[in-house]
């Protein structure tokens, strides 16, 4: 069985490719109800937990995985550090799949949150938060009235909002992937003056931002991806079933 770690819409267009080549013994993972929901449209077996990686190793054994396919978001570290050690020690391959990462001349790069904040502390305006949900407590500095999250219209999302103090009324419930014009008329409708961002690329929506960002003269932060040491990895979908 092939298990292959979701996450991003790039992993949902994987399963469907793997199985048109007659993959039937799949294993989808992922940590959000609603990545768990996107995964069975593709009819195959799905797990929405948090995985360690005794748990991952478990999940292989159990399964009796013969390959891990990682197409976890670029930002999610931990699982991908865990998937290769379980891979490991359990001698069975894994493959990395990220799409390749564009410098991005319109938007101003940092290694970690707190030195975004530490800029944004020394500015005046709203800030359009593009990170998700889960990182929201790294800009508890910042004053609350300034927060604007675009997150996505799920429980475990809005949770996360509450616990970090945000005003309901700062709160946008969305999808992240949306057309420039739409990302411009949410910056003029709550009147942003910087926003934040992952370097997510295409399939994270960040061009559409800056496009936006670009066109209203707003200043774009953007998190740096971790640097991992991935044992065997990919960008291009095609080259990867090439080689598995």
């Amino acid at each position: 069985m092939i298990w292959i770690i979701g996450g991003t819409s790039d992993a949902m267009q994987l399963v469907k490719l793997v199985k048109d080549r007659g993959e039937t013994a799949l294993l989808v993972s992922t940590t959000t109800k609603y990545g768990a929901q996107l995964a069975k449209q593709q009819d195959v077996k799905v797990t929405q937990q948090q995985l360690s990686q005794q748990e991952m190793e478990e999940l292989i054994t159990n399964h009796q995985i013969s390959m891990v396919i990682d197409a976890s978001h670029p930002f999610a570290q931990v699982v991908s550090e865990n998937a290769i050690a379980a891979a490991k020690n359990q001698s069975i391959r894994y493959i990395r799949f990220e799409r390749t990462a564009v410098p991005l001349k319109n938007g101003k790069y940092y290694s970690s949150y707190q030195e975004i904040v530490d800029e944004l502390k020394n500015t005046e305006g709203n800030i359009f938060l593009t990170i998700g949900s889960k990182n929201l407590d790294a800009f508890n500095e910042l004053d609350r009235k300034r927060i604007f999250p675009r997150v996505l219209p799920v429980i475990e999302s809005i949770e996360q909002c509450d616990k970090a103090e945000i005003p309901p009324h700062q709160i946008i419930a969305s999808k992240g992937l949306v057309s420039a014009a739409t990302n411009k008329a949410i910056m003029i409708e709550y009147d942003i003056k910087h926003m934040v961002s992952k370097d997510s690329g295409k399939a994270g929506g960040l061009f559409e931002k800056l496009d936006a960002a670009n066109e209203l003269g707003i200043p774009v932060y953007i998190l740096q991806r971790p640097q991992i040491n991935y044992p065997e990895m990919y960008n291009d979908i095609q080259l990867l079933l090439d080689n598995m």
